[in-house]
């Protein structure tokens, strides 16, 4: 696992974590406890989410996540939006997620110090959500219907406006980076934080572009543009904490990353 720093203006300095997946703590909490950071900031799938049994918790199988956020609170102040995996997360499981100690921004933000930290939920997230209310005779998990899973859905945009009102250096926790071009581009937004490409999976070295080439990303494809690093001076996508699935990560380490100066 590497401890990537970017000197990017940001009032506060700040841990970025993001798609832990429930994988093992210790290694990221050791991170944080050596770097120190004033604040932590944790932009979605944070869980493994596939669909548990109709009677337990989804938290219930995700214990590992709730450690490392256990660790980050005694650290420093912790906030996290909700990404793809959090999908299926009902109001108990939110309720074990916030009594770890962490801030959880679903479509809202929050004033930490002299900086406004939001959190927008991937539409997968807010769509299940609205299923779920919408049949409530189906239990804490009813099945997604294929309009769920494959229609075009769209985050919840409209809070947006209060928080880009807002005075302060305005911060986004956005699991999805490749909202950042259909939807956030033009925002009067300071910094936005991103995951869930996972790096590209693989990854290879362009030598005549002295940057590195991922293979595939979940919402971009093949060859995809927005899987780490720092792109159009503010987005900031990391390359995750963990390896969910059985393909290997080739040429792709994990990675906390700071943001700021300690």
């Amino acid at each position: 696992m590497d401890d990537t720093f970017y000197s990017l203006p940001c009032p506060v300095f700040s841990a970025f974590l993001s798609d832990f997946h429930n994988a093992d703590p210790l290694p990221v909490l050791k991170s944080l406890e050596t770097n120190a950071p004033e604040v932590i900031l944790i932009s979605g799938d944070l869980i493994f989410g596939d669909r548990p049994d109709s009677r337990e918790l989804n938290m219930d199988k995700n214990k590992r996540s709730l450690e490392l956020l256990r660790g980050c609170s005694a650290i420093a102040p912790t906030f996290m939006s909700l990404g793809n995996h959090e999908w299926m997360l009902t109001a108990r499981d939110l309720e074990l997620i916030r009594s770890a100690g962490t801030t959880v921004l679903d479509n809202q933000w929050v004033r930490y110090k002299n900086m406004l930290i939001g959190g927008l939920s991937s539409a997968y997230y807010t769509a299940y959500q609205a299923l779920r209310a919408a049949h409530p005779e189906k239990g804490n998990y009813p099945a997604p219907i294929s309009a769920l899973r494959f229609k075009k859905i769209q985050p919840e945009l409209n809070w947006l406006a209060d928080f880009e009102k807002q005075e302060g250096f305005r911060i986004l926790l956005c699991h999805h980076p490749e909202y950042f071009p259909r939807y956030l581009i033009g925002r009067p937004l300071d910094l936005i934080l991103s995951g869930h490409a996972h790096g590209g999976q693989w990854r290879f070295y362009i030598p005549s572009r002295k940057t590195w080439q991922g293979v595939y990303a979940p919402g971009q494809g093949l060859f995809p543009q927005l899987t780490s690093g720092v792109h159009a001076g503010r987005l900031v996508i990391s390359r995750g904490l963990s390896n969910p699935t059985i393909i290997p990560r080739i040429n792709n380490p994990t990675e906390v990353i700071y943001l700021g100066k300690n």
